[in-house]
């Protein structure tokens, strides 16, 4: 770990110019990838060749995915990339293996599945970050502003990158104690199941936690628009909803809480990228986990569900809108 924060410290910018290709799990209208590939950009963008490819797996049927990653992968074998990013599970799931056969290092982000799930993360070649929502912290934090310390409804759909994030944290258990709030985890694809959810919580929840919302469809197995979802959500709900995400906080969304950057999450990889670019074997860079959280709140949401922050953490927090 020392080796690794000095490099990170110390690392020199490239003097030639090398190809660095990503792969988006999703697309880039989702704000999670916008947001970590404006960082790469920030970081790799001014000295490197940067190809970016989007698997959008969150909208293909899973029967498409096969022709999408036979594309993929045969614009980056005419490429011949210096290293290659990876972002999110499907990505890491998907591309990886075939990745290190070529001997192209990887770098990888957003990742919530751990060996047993990708037992690639400990190939020789890869490094990265393991993203790790702040369970406990967010629900710490989310006492103070409600001044509750109740029942909270964890509302996610039943994607990959939510099934690890739940089943690393908590394993197989839906229900939980985090700090002597009780946690019902519901994870679904079901666009009604998901909005009833909703619908019902004030029965028993003081709020509602969302994860990543687009993987829903409709009985007619239509996909539904996140921010459809989520708009519904909030007008309709009856107690506030807070999120585990920065990207899903904003108008008529989620209120705030105590969040994952994906801009953070696309330095640091940006960073372990350059190391490798500048000679540093994968092997020899730890695996982190997500390195810090931050605060995130909506102007609108607070003042839709009449909340205030402490002026603590209204100091601390980063305001949208």
């Amino acid at each position: 770990m020392r080796f690794f924060l000095l490099a990170l410290l110390f690392v020199s910018p490239l003097c030639f110019s090398k190809t660095v290709v990503v792969v988006q799990s999703y697309h880039l209208g989702y704000k999670w990838d916008a947001d970590y590939i404006e960082a790469v950009q920030s970081v790799l963008g001014k000295d490197h060749d940067i190809h970016i490819f989007e698997l959008d797996t969150k909208r293909l049927p899973k029967s498409e995915w096969p022709q999408k990653v036979a594309s993929i992968q045969q614009s980056i074998s005419t490429l011949q990339p210096d290293v290659a990013i990876l972002g999110d599970d499907n990505a890491f799931s998907l591309m990886a293996g075939h990745l290190v056969e070529k001997k192209i290092p990887v770098v990888f982000l957003g990742v919530n599945g751990g060996p047993v799930q990708h037992p690639v993360l400990e190939h020789e070649l890869v490094a990265g970050i393991l993203e790790r929502p702040f369970f406990a912290e967010s629900i710490r934090h989310l006492q103070k502003v409600l001044r509750v310390d109740d029942r909270f409804l964890v509302l996610m759909d039943d994607s990959p990158t939510m099934r690890n994030a739940v089943n690393e944290y908590f394993g197989e258990k839906r229900t939980a104690e985090v700090y002597g709030s009780q946690l019902d985890i519901v994870l679904t694809n079901d666009k009604d199941t998901w909005l009833q959810s909703v619908f019902a919580a004030h029965e028993q929840y003081d709020a509602i936690v969302v994860g990543t919302h687009h993987t829903i469809r409709d009985a007619e197995g239509t996909y539904i628009e996140p921010k459809d979802l989520i708009g519904q959500a909030f007008s309709r709900s009856q107690v506030p909803i807070f999120s585990f995400w920065d990207i899903f906080i904003g108008e008529q969304q989620a209120i705030g809480g105590f969040t994952i950057s994906a801009h953070q999450e696309g330095l640091t990889a940006s960073r372990l990228a350059s190391l490798i670019l500048n000679g540093v074997k994968p092997d020899r860079i730890p695996k982190v986990n997500s390195l810090s959280g931050h605060y995130v709140y909506s102007d609108s949401g607070m003042k839709h569900w009449n909340l205030k922050l402490s002026p603590m953490i209204a100091s601390q927090a980063n305001f949208v809108e």
